[in-house]
């Protein structure tokens, strides 16, 4: 089982330096120091000076802190090279938590929506099956979450200047999970690093926290916004029509209007190996259709509720009666046979394991 950091274990540890006892300063060191406070007003330390998380993974990215409600404010030397500023700052909002798109899948048989990228306009990459506009190269630049919103607002490429970092199911859509290190797609995304990215997305139960995807093995999770995370900004391709509702509910069944699947409203009580669950979805008759399949890992999160402060992190209303416990996705680790992925509704995560272990299911259309 892939793990990834918690809560500081991305940042490097920092040396605190030796004190120095101000009864050994000499009247010729005090003199001058008087001297240059006459002539500079004040002395002015460097930015974030004494901030421990300045000189995390290696020195690189830089620090800011909160300001009044709704703006960051942040100093330091910008990753593309903006020099100082401490300027208020409002990050652009991802437009929802929810997928408004079919979810990509990887290019395997049996599936829908097989992941298909235009990289003809230098320096960007368009997702057509959601219409997503991403930044092909990144940086070697790592940050904390605060300023990695503020490095998409101020990035221009291909001539668009309303670039935003992405929500955490905007992220996740670019997993390839048939491969691993980095889990991403590298015909569109050549040289992609194997790092933890940040999204927009804030830790429900936690406002410290953010979502961040982990492309080494392919999975997210959330970590104190302090950490220094990677970035990779993303814009609407065009403008988005957003459905009137999320679903449309029957009985037995439900759809999700923008990614077009339909669901099993609830789960089966019992828990199954993987085998058994694909073979239980593939015998499912219900609401008068068959040919019911297990969803992939991507699809599977589409019904995560990242506004769910405590489990079950999902739509209670829409899916009555779900338990805080993992349900098999169909996707195998890195294509294996022995290994598969998961997502847990307790926290919102997705992980592998053994495909002997006995989880819950629920079946897609």
């Amino acid at each position: 089982m892939i793990n990834g950091p918690r809560h500081g274990a991305a940042r490097s540890k920092q040396t605190r330096p030796p004190v120095v006892s101000t009864a050994r300063l000499t009247g010729v060191f005090v003199l001058f120091a008087l001297a240059l406070v006459a002539c500079r007003g004040q002395v002015t330390p460097p930015p974030n000076a004494g901030d421990p998380l300045n000189v995390g993974q290696g020195g690189r990215g830089f620090g800011g802190n909160l300001g009044e409600a709704g703006t960051t404010t942040v100093t330091g030397t910008m990753a593309g090279g903006g020099g100082i500023g401490s300027e208020p700052f409002t990050p652009r909002e991802a437009p929802e938590a929810w997928a408004l798109w079919p979810m990509p899948n990887a290019p395997l048989p049996g599936l829908p929506n097989h992941q298909k990228y235009d990289t003809a306009t230098v320096g960007v990459v368009v997702d057509q099956v959601t219409g997503l506009m991403w930044q092909r190269d990144v940086a070697n630049t790592f940050m904390p979450f605060d300023d990695a919103q503020r490095e998409c607002s101020r990035l221009r490429v291909a001539g668009h200047d309303d670039w935003r970092l992405p929500s955490r199911i905007e992220l996740v859509s670019l997993l390839d999970m048939s491969r691993t290190q980095p889990s991403i797609n590298l015909g569109p995304f050549p040289g992609a690093p194997s790092e933890w990215f940040w999204t927009s997305s804030v830790a429900a139960d936690q406002p410290s926290a953010a979502w961040y995807v982990y492309f080494y093995a392919g999975y997210p999770k959330t970590d104190e916004k302090g950490n220094r995370f990677s970035v990779r900004c993303v814009r609407d391709a065009a403008p988005r029509v957003r459905p009137a509702r999320h679903y449309d509910t029957r009985a037995g069944d439900i759809r999700d209007v923008a990614t077009g699947l339909t669901w099993q409203r609830v789960a089966p009580d019992k828990k199954l190996p993987l085998d058994a669950a694909r073979a239980y979805c593939k015998q499912l008759t219900l609401a008068g259709k068959k040919s019911w399949r297990l969803p992939t890992e991507g699809e599977l999160f589409t019904l995560v509720d990242e506004h769910a402060a405590i489990g079950p992190m999902i739509d209670g209303v829409a899916f009555p009666r779900t338990p805080s416990e993992p349900f098999w996705s169909s996707s195998f680790f890195a294509g294996g046979p022995a290994m598969a992925w998961y997502v847990d509704f307790d926290h919102g995560f997705f992980n592998d394991t053994a495909t002997t272990e006995k989880y819950r299911v629920r079946c897609v259309y």
